[in-house]
């Protein structure tokens, strides 16, 4: 599996030489990965610069990695050609498979694969992500790539992990591995979970998917997994069905399942990237207490009416600082406050606040709490929660989010009294 993240050679059947194909933004994107790269294109000598190939067993060296963007219906002999090659892994970046009614020949592809132990991501994928060396198997150009971190990302949708790849990069949230693996013909969520449960570099697991089998929850799972599902309703499953050929799975008995295991499931994209946020910057907290430090009271309320609304998370105390508050009063707060979990409210704009901002990050430094934050505003409170974000403080923009990812967290905490995110 680590050759799908870490090639040092790479084969593109499909290069192109035409800008807006897909076979020339995959070439594109993995040559400014510093990987050793041959081109297959039966009529180009060369493209950007690098010598092409007729057909892969042209090729003397041997290849860790083919990416294959042809026709679906020329896939087939592109496998047995990496499989007498000696390849052992492969993504398949091109569509037209189960997810159009080409069952059989997505089955072909399959057992073609396994007649020479190739291994496939995909078909009908964006592939793969790696965020400590760059790599990736994207067709997407302008793309903003977040920074290495602990968060792995499996998703079924590489239009939706295009997304969350780029909300992550603007947060400052890094990524250790991606995988958009499409229609799962091969390798699936369950491989992929397990070959991240011994990944050191990820600590905790981010999935959107279409559909999910039984057997996924049929082990123990090693670390922290989120999952949002689409196709909950009928609507659903049938655009879910014509996008990967998924299969319906009833929802609530996915989210009963979910609560066995002791999975996160979030109910929204917010919810979903809101868990992600806190998850990747805070330690599990250590208990359901919660406390507002605030120097402006209406984001305040709007927090105390969804903690009045959710089951996991006990409401101790607001302090309203008041619009004169100042770093000392928020810090003299945060030390008096006998909370495991502490939600600063920040109208960053009071110019008492803003005049000694500066103590206010010194000072929190020092004091390792369980925090998450709520602020507004335009460019200054923009440049607020970058510095946040560099301490690992969470800043949100609206309470419900806040709260109700706080509330899945805790649930996931108080199961796991023992575990730990670092």
């Amino acid at each position: 599996m680590d050759k799908f993240f870490e090639p040092k050679s790479v084969a593109i059947i499909g290069a192109s030489a035409k800008k807006g194909k897909i076979g020339y933004q995959i070439l594109k994107n993995i040559l400014e990965c510093n990987v050793k790269v041959y081109p297959i294109n039966p009529k180009r000598n060369e493209i950007l610069g690098v010598k092409c190939y007729r057909s892969i067993d042209e090729i003397e060296d041997e290849i860790d990695l083919a990416v294959i963007a042809i026709d679906a219906k020329k896939c087939i002999d592109a496998i047995e050609n990496c499989g007498k090659k000696g390849i052992k892994n492969v993504v398949i970046i091109s569509g037209g498979f189960k997810e159009v009614g080409n069952e059989d020949l997505e089955k072909e592809l399959v057992s073609t694969a396994k007649k020479y132990g190739v291994r496939i991501i995909g078909p009908n994928c964006i592939g793969v992500f790696n965020g400590k060396n760059g790599f990736n198997t994207f067709f997407q150009k302008n793309m903003d790539l977040p920074k290495f971190g602990n968060v792995a990302i499996l998703t079924q949708s590489g239009t939706f992990g295009i997304a969350l790849l780029e909300k992550l990069a603007n947060e400052g949230i890094g990524v250790s591995k991606f995988v958009s693996y499409g229609n799962k013909a091969d390798i699936d969520e369950i491989e992929l979970t397990n070959y991240l449960f011994n990944d050191r570099e990820t600590e905790l697991i981010a999935m959107y998917i279409e559909d999910i089998g039984r057997k996924f929850f049929e082990r123990e799972i090693k670390k922290p997994i989120i999952i949002l599902k689409a196709g909950r309703s009928q609507l659903g499953q049938k655009a879910a069905t014509l996008h990967t050929g998924a299969m319906a799975t009833n929802y609530e008995i996915f989210k009963g399942v979910c609560r066995q295991k002791n999975i996160i499931f979030a109910d929204n994209f917010d919810e979903f990237f809101g868990i992600i946020k806190i998850l990747s910057m805070q330690r599990l907290p250590k208990g359901k207490k919660i406390e507002i430090i605030t120097n402006g009271a209406g984001p305040s309320v709007l927090a105390c009416d969804f903690i009045d609304m959710v089951k996991n998370l006990e409401l101790v105390n607001v302090n309203d600082l008041t619009g004169s508050a100042t770093a000392d009063d928020y810090i003299d707060a945060i030390d008096k406050s006998k909370a495991e979990i502490i939600l600063l409210v920040f109208v960053f704009q009071d110019a008492p606040l803003a005049e000694s901002l500066e103590k206010f990050y010194e000072e929190i430094k020092k004091r390792k709490r369980f925090y998450v934050a709520l602020a507004l505003g335009g460019k200054f409170v923009e440049e607020q929660k970058k510095r946040l974000a560099e301490l690992k403080i969470p800043v949100f923009e609206e309470p419900s989010i806040v709260i109700t990812s706080l509330n899945k967290i805790v649930e996931y905490a108080m199961k796991n009294e023992s575990r730990s995110i670092r």
